[in-house]
């Protein structure tokens, strides 16, 4: 399972990596001067890219490492667990306060 989790991780970054792609060869395209000015704000964007990439990397293999930890993988089971728990009470808080409103009676079923 870890192999198939970092696989797609691997394609999220592949993904989002073609898509600055396609943004900066628009952003070159687009470019109308050769002016000092142009070619700053290019440097800039081409900079902005890098980063956005690098941190994605970062946070990829922060995420990598942090499922294959036991304790943050016990700690997530306990949060989804908190998690369904908070919906559950809630679903069931709402379907109280509906039957309370509505008396001991069911509503009607939508295929009646």
């Amino acid at each position: 399972m870890a192999d198939e989790s970092k696989q797609a991780w691997n394609e999220v970054g592949t993904r989002f990596s073609s898509v600055g792609k396609r943004l900066a060869d628009r952003y070159q395209a687009a470019g109308t001067g050769d002016d000092a000015s142009t070619k700053e704000a290019k440097r800039k964007v081409e900079e902005v890219a890098r980063e956005i990439g690098n941190q994605l990397d970062r946070a990829f293999d922060a995420l990598d490492e942090t499922v294959r930890d036991p304790e943050a993988r016990t700690d997530l089971k306990i949060a989804f667990g908190a998690l369904g728990n908070a919906i559950s009470v809630s679903v069931n808080e709402a379907a109280e306060a509906v039957k309370s409103r509505g008396g001991d009676t069911e509503p009607p079923r939508p295929d009646a």
